[in-house]
């Protein structure tokens, strides 16, 4: 029985995360600087969350901090590819490319933790795989086009491995720990990541502009702070391919907003793309897979 205050929490942070790729479109900064700052600002407000509730910042157990510092690495190296896909394919259609990532989740959930998928969610799985067609084909038309569904794409893996290292971390008899230390460790390893891209790369972590600024607010508060947090809360109380499924609501929120807000040139075939990825998600969540009553969920099979 999938736990229902955990799929609402799930669904909240999936809103909070579709204001991630409007924050990048409107901040006038390189991929490396938008998500340092998103870590800097998260990790700031995750510490004094601590130290008000005073509950010690370091986790005690040091599985659990490899873990949240894994899932950290890799939401970094998600975020470095995401922010270059959004920057030639647009928001709406960078965030759908990076929640590819269902296919990887559903994969992980099979092979290492034993989940079954039913009929149902098979179903759900090839319908969102051509919605998402839909939407992508028009992009692969340039040059530029598939370089960024590539960059996409690959964001997308990097983002379920970081989410089955959340899992694995919430699978252990003490959930991992407090979920704002966890939050924390997460945001500094990812930071600290996000610091050597951008200096690797010589780009600038200037702030150039009050607009910027305040994209880059919204990015850290209202994307990791409270978006990510609802996320890591629940996502070890449900099966990693219906955590799957429920976040792909995320891009479709966003590429909606691409549509009205920022007018995206789109087809009827992108937007019956979108309808059938929210189809896609009802149908799943109806029936998600089920795990297999063999071994520990502590650790992969």
């Amino acid at each position: 029985m999938q736990n229902s205050r955990a799929i609402i929490e799930l669904t909240l942070g999936g809103l909070m995360l579709s204001l991630s790729a409007l924050a990048v479109a409107f901040s006038d900064i390189g991929p490396g600087g938008a998500g340092f700052y998103r870590m800097l600002i998260a990790a700031l407000l995750f510490y004094l969350t601590l130290k008000w509730r005073n509950i010690p910042s370091r986790l005690s157990s040091q599985q659990s901090t490899l873990y949240t510092g894994l899932a950290g690495v890799f939401l970094a190296i998600d975020l470095i590819l995401w922010h270059q896909s959004i920057y030639i394919v647009g928001p709406g259609i960078g965030s759908i490319l990076t929640n590819c990532q269902v296919f990887f989740m559903t994969l992980l959930g099979l092979f290492l933790f034993k989940e079954r998928p039913s009929l149902h969610f098979v179903m759900a799985m090839a319908l969102a795989f051509v919605g998402l067609y839909l939407l992508l084909l028009p992009e692969m038309t340039s040059t530029a086009g598939i370089k960024g569904v590539v960059f996409g794409i690959a964001s997308g893996l990097a983002y379920a491995i970081c989410l089955y290292f959340l899992k694995l971390n919430a699978d252990r008899p003490d959930r991992g720990g407090d979920q704002i230390a966890q939050m924390l460790n997460l945001s500094i390893w990812a930071a600290l990541v996000l610091f050597g891209y951008a200096l690797f790369n010589d780009e600038s972590l200037a702030i150039p502009d009050g607009q910027t600024l305040v994209m880059l607010v919204i990015y850290g508060v209202m994307v990791q702070f409270i978006g990510w947090l609802l996320v890591n809360r629940s996502i070890g109380r449900i099966s990693l391919g219906l955590a799957g499924l429920i976040l792909l609501l995320e891009p479709v929120i966003t590429y909606f907003i691409d549509l009205v807000f920022l007018h995206k040139a789109s087809s009827a075939l992108q937007i019956g793309g979108a309808l059938l990825t929210v189809i896609a998600v009802y149908i799943g969540s109806t029936r998600p897979p089920q795990q297999e009553k063999v071994g520990s969920l502590s650790e992969p099979a």
